[in-house]
């Protein structure tokens, strides 16, 4: 089976600061320019939106996402080039592309949320056509970006107002887990930015949520880490955190006792055997633990388990929990676990969790 590649944002804008360029340089904006991207795919881009006024250019192209549907398929990525007095390039945000506010991330703040890939795929583009150039400011927008960018994790990064540009090889792959996975590490950089020495890896909202909810704690410090424990583990030990608090629901985080630290549920089967095995050996009644068996859910369990008043047994859950995660990292930081059911009630912490608390 064939997959159809889409291109990144980046080279929508690369391809239309190609274009707006031609219509700077010689006055009129073709059809379509042809991109070579750093992933040396070849791309040949329609311009649509063609303008070309006395100082400037623009043009814009529409972004593409192959198999791989994003929340920005289809929209429109526009540049306008124009002269300037200044030397060299200078990169402006225009309406519906994001502004960078906090520290940690590629781009300094103060700075367009343009990425340094797609800037230099710019800065290339510009250069096959003008050769050297005096002054340029180089100014990328994206009508609806605002709307677009409450889809995606730029509110927790400090990105305000829009969406980045981004694309590290130019090209989208199908169900392509990189940009994802580093839009997941963009947060803890965030928060080693900001100075924390302790984080929250929740697997999604609910975690997230439920942990802002009971816990004072600034929001960069609580960070997505979707299905990828083990990664955003690794990755929080390579950073140097000193304390990583794991928070979520049983059933996704009961799955890391059996050492499944991909908790997508194509790798790894429901938690519900694992607890079974564990309120067994915490000698819950016999009538009890028949009648988790017949639970198809987690959180069923969890409200048998609440009817019968034996809710301790989700701290030694929690203790098993981070027993686990401390042996995939090595002891390299102090683990925490903290359990939410579906209502964000929490219904059992770590021994961990709870010196984590006593040093707040």
């Amino acid at each position: 089976m064939k997959h159809n590649h889409g291109y990144t944002t980046g080279s929508c804008a690369a391809g239309a600061a190609k274009g707006a360029a031609y219509g700077l340089f010689q006055g009129a904006i073709p059809d379509t320019v042809d991109l070579t991207t750093p992933a040396d795919v070849k791309l040949k881009l329609s311009l649509i939106h063609r303008r070309v006024g006395k100082d400037f250019a623009e043009c814009a192209v529409r972004k593409y996402s192959g198999d791989d549907p994003d929340v920005t398929n289809g929209c429109e990525v526009y540049v306008r080039v124009t002269r300037s007095e200044a030397n060299g390039i200078r990169f402006m945000g225009g309406d519906g592309v994001g502004l960078v506010t906090k520290p940690g991330l590629q781009i300094p703040q103060g700075e367009p949320a343009i990425n340094p890939v797609p800037r230099s795929m710019i800065k290339g583009s510009l250069k096959e056509v003008l050769g050297k150039h005096g002054g340029l400011d180089i100014s990328v927008s994206v009508p609806g970006g605002k709307k677009l960018a409450k889809k995606t994790f730029n509110g927790r990064l400090g990105i305000v107002d829009g969406i980045s540009i981004i694309g590290t090889t130019g090209i989208v792959r199908p169900m392509s887990l990189d940009s994802f996975k580093v839009s997941l590490l963009c947060g803890l950089d965030v928060a080693k930015a900001a100075g924390h020495d302790s984080i929250v890896l929740v697997p999604g909202s609910i975690g997230e949520t439920g942990f802002l909810k009971h816990f004072n704690i600034s929001k960069y410090q609580v960070i997505q880490m979707s299905n990828f424990v083990g990664f955003m583990l690794d990755e929080a030990v390579k950073r140097g955190f000193s304390n990583v608090i794991i928070g979520g629901h049983p059933g996704k985080l009961a799955k890391l006792i059996r050492g499944d630290f991909n908790t997508h549920s194509s790798k790894s089967k429901p938690a519900n055997d694992v607890l079974i095995k564990i309120f067994k050996r915490e000698n819950l009644s016999t009538a009890v633990v028949n009648k988790l068996n017949d639970s198809s859910t987690v959180e069923g369990m969890v409200e048998i388990i609440k009817e019968h008043n034996d809710m301790q047994v989700f701290d030694r859950i929690a203790d098993d929990v981070q027993s686990a995660a401390d042996r995939n990292i090595s002891s390299k930081a102090k683990i925490g676990t903290i359990l939410f059911d579906m209502r964000k009630n929490i219904i059992g912490v770590s021994k961990g969790f709870k010196d984590w608390q006593r040093s707040l």
